[in-house]
């Protein structure tokens, strides 16, 4: 029986993360065949405890302190400011947010892991947004327990074990979600940043008939979330502008032309339209501009897929006829609302939101398998060991 020694190219090595020294193994995966480190732990992130445990102590130690200085023997658990959410909320987003930027930038700085993919220009966006997702989710997350367990309180040992064990498991995951960024991470980012942000404006505006108005109204004044809407919009549209030029810097490498260049600007554009729905909420003093706005969104989006076959001609020809077949709904639900009136304004936003939000989504996935496809192929030696048995024969 024959076997193989694979012979791998020193450049090839050169750019994996794998140790140089250090026995590897090699599976069979999806009929290909995977070569790895024995010790899966030399190439997973490594998080200290003392990364995340140290700072959720000195907080807890620090709310304690203030705690009994204040006198105060129970705390809520929502209300007021000395609330268990308020606690949590605010020093979790702070605590979370300066985790995940100084190791996002000792990560740059080492070149280590998945952020020396990104430029500088890069990382304060994507600070920013990811810690108004964690400052959005810990918010909602209190507002949920506090409609399920309304009036409780706990005594101040309780609470602040709770605060310390809430913002070593935030720390943890902002530390993770660092050393593992990519841009599937940033989409799924903008993804939960835009639903979970609409959905959440939706459940606390503070008038279950919001939807007899227009979709626009969760951002005006009238609205009890008018600044969750909004901030949602303005971060998302900051994200997708973020992830725009990670994509499009990587594309140039391979396609270098006019094209990409005008494909990168109109969703630049996408992306400051939906910034400046939010920028511009439909209030008296912004109507004018937030109409405007939102219909030049729609305008591009349109503009695109009309034109996705000659400014990005390497895009597959399924999402090209997919493309067409959502721009055709979205042409026959205008003309749904505009001139049968068989839709309400509400509808035709939300179904629009919808189409939009999918449609972009599935090109920033086509665009990343364009740059994951456009790896670097190296050729390697197989070479066929014999037994001694094999010469015999």
């Amino acid at each position: 029986m024959s076997k193989y020694r694979v012979e791998i190219p020193q450049e090839a090595m050169e750019n994996t993360e794998i140790p140089k020294s250090g026995p590897l193994v090699m599976r069979v995966h999806r009929h290909q065949l995977v070569i790895e480190p024995e010790n899966l732990a030399s190439i997973v992130p490594q998080i200290k405890m003392s990364w995340y445990i140290l700072p959720a102590i000195l907080v807890a130690i620090l709310v304690f302190s203030q705690l009994y200085a204040d006198r105060i023997q129970l705390v809520p658990l929502s209300g007021p400011a000395s609330s268990l959410g308020n606690i949590i909320t605010a020093f979790g987003g702070l605590c979370g947010i300066g985790a995940f930027i100084i190791t996002l930038i000792s990560e740059k700085i080492k070149r280590t892991g998945p952020a020396q993919q990104f430029s500088w220009r890069m990382l304060l966006p994507i600070a920013m947004v990811s810690g108004l997702i964690l400052v959005f989710t810990v918010y909602a997350l209190f507002w949920v327990l506090s409609q399920l367990f309304g009036g409780a309180t706990f005594d101040i040992y309780t609470a602040c074990i709770m605060i310390a064990i809430s913002i070593a498991v935030i720390n943890y995951i902002m530390i993770n979600l660092s050393m593992t960024l990519s841009p599937g991470v940033i989409t799924n980012l903008m993804t939960i940043m835009i639903l979970g942000g609409v959905l959440f404006s939706m459940l606390t505006n503070g008038r279950k008939n919001w939807w007899r108005y227009n979709f626009s109204y969760l951002g005006t004044a009238q609205s009890g979330s008018s600044m969750q809407f909004n901030l949602t919009l303005i971060f998302t549209g900051i994200l997708m502008a973020t992830l725009v030029d990670y994509l499009f810097v990587n594309l140039k490498r391979r396609y270098h032309n006019w094209r990409i260049e005008i494909s990168r600007w109109m969703l630049f554009g996408l992306a400051a339209c939906l910034a400046g729905v939010g920028l511009f909420p439909n209030n008296r003093e912004f109507h004018y501009l937030h109409d405007q706005i939102s219909m030049w969104l729609v305008y591009l989006l349109l503009i695109l897929i009309i034109i996705l076959r000659w400014i990005l001609p390497m895009i597959s020809n399924n999402f090209l006829r997919l493309s067409y077949l959502m721009g055709a709904v979205m042409a026959a639900e205008y003309i749904a609302f505009k001139f049968v009136h068989y839709l309400s304004l509400t509808a035709f936003e939300l179904l629009s939101f919808g189409l939009a939000l999918s449609w972009t989504l599935l090109l920033f996935q086509n665009l990343e398998y364009l740059i994951q496809s456009d790896s670097e192929i190296l050729d390697i030696d197989l070479v066929v060991i014999k037994h001694e048995s094999d010469d015999q024969d």
